[in-house]
């Protein structure tokens, strides 16, 4: 409310600062709500992030293969290059600024969703007015689907934050740069552009085709009037080519079989990520809100009924409609794929909320009235978008639904808990191996060691641990060595 009031009497710097401390402090507030590394994707993010402390260019799931086994899978890979790095390199660096943990982790997260509330208040402002800007701004800051992406819970998590982020900050810096035509906007294009394909491959190039989109509104079509796209996609490819040049030099094989990988995914459904052609529809209210699916056409004519800026108005829808066109074609299907239309998305919302407003308020001749009744929109916005029920639901331990964050906290503690030899292996760790390297430090196997595998340990100056549970026994090889460390734990296993 207070936001609203500062905004809507034109203390703008006041306003901007309180959403950026609002936002800030919202999205702090999803990073603390789990102390464990989430399932599915989070605890290998937070993996490869940790070993990329010591090895900043050398990205490792299994930093120490010390046992000898194919590591041929996403899961179990030696080398892992599953992801692209640059949302990785920010959770090391913040390893590295304030140690290891769950809230370090999620930090680099937080701080780009505030810079994205911040640059989609802007395109709001630019093409519309102050009043669509806010809206927007409290759109994204109220989201519970970015809510669980911060927390962890959602995938994929901070990789799909900070694609958001530098996809986002990439249009906003094509608004900026057509409204102001000032150069230094072309260098930022290009910059959010090849970090966007730094963390998601080549979606990150979406700005691209709204610049496109722009020039044959415009007609632009000689060679000498396409020298700003031409210098932005210069310094995207001087950003994002590097690292696709330097892994197929240093680890070419592995980086051809992630290249294969990502390829498969318009083909074929991947890990059983398929669907119909109308997933993403199904799953529109899912990503931004009640009622999203059923005012978003309303919102695209109100878009374009309330800008000047027709030819951004088109733009914009124009990168919303090819990212779902995009993956609504592809094979491979999960919900956050289209997220990157965010932009779009919310401000059509916006827009079509100020149009209804406008009308509603268009008899009203007290400035100060109307100035205040905005301010109770966007308050009520907040609370009636802010879902406390699911927060409540799936944080606490107030429901039947928590046995999950239960049973993660349960083995977070038993790995903090433990006490072993730096030499030391641990096995049968029942699919939670990737949370014990985190914790750890030392390699973890989900298996029961065979036989040859203890003495080729031990062979190699290491100590044997396994897990056993009350009600499963171990292997006779295993219980009648002494110098096999045997921990009782029962956690759940997947």
């Amino acid at each position: 409310m207070a936001s609203g009031v500062a905004f809507s009497f034109n203390k703008q710097r006041a306003s901007i600062a309180l959403i950026s401390i609002s936002s800030f402090s919202l999205f702090c507030f999803a990073a603390s709500l789990d102390p464990f590394l989430n399932l599915w994707d989070e605890r290998f993010h937070a993996l490869v992030a940790k070993n990329l402390v010591q090895h900043p260019f050398v990205p490792t799931l299994y930093d120490d293969p010390v046992l000898k086994m194919s590591y041929d899978r996403w899961d179990y890979f030696h080398i892992w290059l599953h992801k692209q790095p640059l949302f990785l390199w920010q959770m090391a660096l913040s390893f590295k600024l304030f140690g290891y943990s769950e809230f370090a982790l999620r930090l680099p997260s937080v701080i780009l969703l505030t810079i994205t509330v911040l640059g989609a208040f802007r395109v709001g402002k630019v093409l519309v007015n102050q009043k669509v800007g806010m809206l927007t701004s409290i759109l994204i800051m109220s989201s519970f689907y970015l809510f669980e992406l911060i927390s962890g819970r959602g995938q994929i998590d901070h990789n799909d934050i900070s694609f958001l982020a530098y996809t986002t900050l990439s249009i906003w810096s094509l608004v900026e740069y057509q409204n102001s035509k000032k150069n230094y906007w072309i260098v930022l294009i290009g910059l959010f552009s090849g970090m966007a394909i730094l963390c998601k491959w080549l979606v990150g190039l979406l700005v691209y085709s709204g610049w496109l989109l722009l020039k044959a509104q415009k007609k632009e079509f000689k060679l000498k009037q396409w020298g700003d796209l031409l210098i932005s996609l210069m310094i995207t490819a001087a950003i994002a080519v590097p690292w696709q040049i330097y892994t197929m030099i240093r680890f070419p094989e592995e980086a051809s079989s992630a290249l294969s990988y990502n390829a498969l995914h318009f083909s074929i459904p991947i890990e059983g990520h398929g669907g119909t052609y109308l997933f993403h529809f199904d799953h529109f209210n899912e990503l931004y809100g009640e009622y999203a699916l059923l005012l978003i056409i309303p919102g695209l004519i109100s878009l374009y009924l309330t800008t000047a800026k027709k030819e951004l108005a088109i733009s914009l829808i124009g990168m919303g409609a090819i990212v779902y066109l995009f993956f609504t074609l592809a094979a491979t299907k999960m919900t956050s794929f289209p997220l990157v239309a965010s932009i779009p998305v919310y401000l059509s919302l916006s827009a079509f909320i100020y149009f209804i407003f406008n009308i509603l308020t268009k008899k009203i001749h007290s400035r100060s009235t109307v100035q205040i009744l905005f301010s109770g929109v966007l308050l009520l916005l907040l609370l009636w978008r802010f879902d406390f029920k699911s927060i409540k639901r799936n944080y606490t331990n107030e429901t039947n639904r928590t046995s999950y964050r239960e049973q993660m906290i349960e083995i977070t503690e038993v790995y903090k808990s433990l006490k072993l030899p730096d030499n030391s292996v641990l096995f049968n760790a029942r699919g939670h191996a990737v949370q014990g390297m985190f914790y750890l430090g030392i390699p973890v196997y989900n298996e029961i060691p065979t036989e040859s595998q203890v003495l080729e340990i031990r062979a190699k100056g290491r100590e044997v641990a396994v897990f056993k549970e009350d009600d499963v026994p171990l292997p006779e090889y295993l219980t009648q060595d002494n110098n096999v460390r045997i921990l009782k734990c029962n956690f759940t296993s997947l």
